[in-house]
């Protein structure tokens, strides 16, 4: 074999998909540049427009700070006291804040349910009902503002939000408004409930003290208690009756005196036992009084620190209308827009990217062929004109020294070599259209110019494109009719010269003869044919699509498969590779066909050809 069929097989099979680093990115960047400059401004101007039809919303700030000591009347003595607040009362205040009352107490304070443009009292054109209204309006009050703290601060951050700015200011100052007037009312009436009570409590407790006094009054007159002389005389008598008991005679009256001193000593002892009841009665009156004075005192106080109460908190900050909107924030959309626009043009040029299975680099022909590739051809430049499209030929001998001309000389430069013996290479593709006849005539005419001894044969007899490239009018022949010297290769002449060292042949490929001749045959035209000439190229149906070159295979001492740059499809190139080698057929190459060098060389696909464009000094 005249190509090393091993050249790159060391190459781990790397590409852009295998791995994709900086390098990969910026790669697939730039190939799809237009497309992500289309997807990103795309989303930039779907993003103005939505920003331009949204509501402006505005913000405004106010700050409430909290008291340290919450001021409460303590229910057992009815005495006011200051509490510390602790971390679960300013929590507790802070659900306040968020309850659906305050809302309702926030909304009436700002007028919200008779304001139309805040929620309107219609739709469709339909009043809706009282509930159903209020409840919309609480929905949205409580919608549009925040309350937060940082760390265990007492201040409490409201961010209040609207779309008009005086409605968003109002809304964050009324919050403290009415919180704190909320704190005081409670207070107040805490302390006002204290002193009704307190009230009711000194009247019931003069009620009391009176009806004791009454009845100690009545008890005194009752058991003579203000007779204070009555106690002595009773022990005076009690003591003359019991001298006189001890000095009378036994025949005196002693049973009425012994009566008179019991009865005297009865009067003596129940007179002590009124005045013990008395004192009793005297203490407890007293302890009657005391409560009664307490209970005047404490409403005395409660009354005149009624208008002291201090506010559970005050507003530091007041909330100013914003100048501008806070939401939709044009700019920062339109910046996030084009981020996120980027991100997404990139996301779909590398889905696009692993989608595009088309042969585009020498290595991606390599890792899915297992193939070395014999060469780049460049697409030939509109400045060949009428050669460009009529005939390859007449380029090559008429500009030797252009970027086609020398990538196809170093194409055939792989088949020279000392043996004297010929080569017979077979041209193919895998489907029509991908060059195979115009690289045929290319490397026939270069190997020629070249001075080797070169025959084209065009065994394509279903389209003859070799012929017509070479302007052969001869027509298909028959394979026996060259064996037999029937028929003998012409030479090439264009434009009434002769092209020196290249000869022309059209065979049938499509013989009658079965198989087992047919393949006989081409062994002996093999043979024949590498006796006369240095290189035999054959130009062959398309692999996928007639089963002509498989059955003209053994005419060939290599094939290689010609794909085009940027249109042939990596299951294009694998499924002719694996139908050649399956009939044991010498495909030992691949050969990239009109390549685009300089948008090659700006997209980044490696390879030689991209060093084609940094020699255009050298090319003429």
């Amino acid at each position: 074999m005249k190509i090393d069929a091993q050249i790159g097989s060391d190459d781990g099979g790397s590409n852009d998909f295998d791995r994709i680093g900086l390098d990969g990115f910026w790669l697939i960047l730039r190939r799809h540049l237009r497309l992500i400059f289309l997807i990103v401004a795309a989303v930039i101007a779907a993003t103005y427009v939505v920003v331009e039809r949204l509501e402006e919303r505005y913000t405004a700030r106010a700050t409430l700070v909290l008291t340290g000591l919450d001021t409460r009347v303590r229910q057992t003595d009815t005495q006011l006291e200051s509490f510390e607040l602790s971390r679960a009362v300013i929590e507790t205040e802070m659900d306040v804040l968020k309850s659906r009352a305050f809302a309702d107490q926030l909304s009436m304070y700002l007028g919200l349910y008779d304001d139309p443009s805040f929620v309107s009292p219609t739709s469709d054109g339909q009043p809706i009902e009282t509930a159903l209204h209020q409840e919309l309006v609480l929905d949205k009050i409580q919608g549009s503002y925040v309350v937060f703290r940082s760390g265990e601060s007492l201040a409490i951050d409201i961010i209040a939000t609207a779309n008009a700015p005086v409605l968003a200011a109002n809304i964050a100052n009324a919050i403290p408004a009415v919180y704190i007037e909320n704190s005081l009312s409670e207070q107040r009436e805490s302390v006002s409930s204290s002193i009704v009570f307190l009230r009711d409590r000194v009247e019931t407790l003069g009620e009391e003290l009176t009806l004791e006094e009454v009845q100690l009054a009545d008890f005194i007159r009752d058991n003579k208690l203000d007779d204070e002389q009555l106690p002595d005389r009773l022990r005076s008598q009690v003591q003359y009756l019991t001298t006189f008991l001890k000095t009378a005679d036994a025949g005196q009256d002693t049973e009425r005196l012994q009566n008179e001193l019991a009865s005297v000593e009865s009067e003596l002892q129940d007179r002590t036992r009124a005045e013990l009841a008395q004192m009793r009665r005297e203490r407890l009156l007293e302890v009657q009084r005391l409560r009664y004075q307490t209970a005047i005192e404490k409403l005395n106080e409660l009354e005149t620190q009624i208008n002291l109460v201090s506010q559970g908190a005050r507003q530091v900050s007041v909330a100013r209308p914003p100048v501008a909107a806070s939401w939709p924030n044009k700019k920062s959309s339109l910046v996030i827009a084009a981020v996120g626009g980027l991100v997404l043009a990139f996301v779909v040029a590398l889905v696009l990217d692993l989608m595009n299975r088309r042969i585009w680099s020498e290595t991606q022909t390599m890792r899915i062929s297992g193939l070395p590739n014999a060469g780049f051809l460049p697409r030939i430049g509109r400045d060949a004109g009428a050669m460009r499209r009529e005939s390859v030929a007449r380029f090559l001998i008429a500009k030797p020294h252009t970027m086609f001309a020398q990538a196809v000389r170093g194409a055939t430069g792989l088949w020279f070599d000392d043996n004297s013996e010929g080569w017979v290479v077979m041209i193919t593709s895998g489907l029509p259209h991908e060059g195979k006849s115009t690289v045929t005539v290319a490397l026939g005419v270069s190997a020629a110019l070249d001075g080797l001894r070169t025959l084209v044969i065009d065994m394509d007899s279903h389209r003859e494109a070799a012929a017509r490239l070479l302007d052969a009018k001869t027509k298909p022949v028959k394979l026996t009719d060259v064996l037999e010297d029937k028929v003998a290769p012409s030479p090439v002449v264009l434009d009434g010269k002769t092209i020196e060292g290249l000869d022309f042949l059209s065979l049938d490929s499509r013989s009658t003869s079965n198989l087992k001749e047919q393949r006989q045959h081409l062994t002996a035209l093999r043979s024949k044919l590498r006796d006369t000439y240095d290189l035999v190229i054959v130009d062959t149906p398309p692999v996928l699509v007639v089963d002509d070159t498989v059955r003209i295979g053994v005419l060939a001492d290599e094939i290689w498969q010609v794909v085009r740059w940027g249109r042939t499809p990596e299951n294009v190139l694998v499924d002719t590779v694996e139908r050649l080698k399956r009939d044991g057929l010498p495909i030992t190459a691949t050969l990239i066909n009109d390549v685009d060098t300089r948008r090659h060389q700006r997209l980044g696909y490696g390879g030689y050809a991209q060093y084609y464009n940094y020699g255009e000094g050298y090319y003429s």
